[in-house]
């Protein structure tokens, strides 16, 4: 499972993404794959714009002032709901 926070586009670009939480996929969503997620009880649809991995450095290039745990960010635009 890769586990994202999902940041959501709704209308123009000039506002701000929602942030919608932590999503769990069954693997890396690439830009194009659409989605189906639940939100305020409501399911929503949405194509991936990117991903943003956050890597985390091993070994002789980690940093203590570094983040423990990889992280990602799915940034997706919203194009409707039920």
């Amino acid at each position: 499972m890769f586990s994202a926070r999902l940041l959501v586009e709704r209308g123009s670009g000039r506002l701000h993404s929602q942030d919608w939480g932590e999503y769990g996929f069954v693997s890396a969503p690439s830009p194009g794959d659409r989605i189906a997620a639940k939100y305020d009880g409501i399911t929503h649809y949405l194509t991936v714009i990117s991903v943003h991995h956050k890597p985390v450095a091993l070994g002789g290039n980690a940093n203590e002032a570094d983040e423990a745990d990889p992280s990602a960010e799915v940034v997706a635009k919203w194009t409707g709901s039920e």
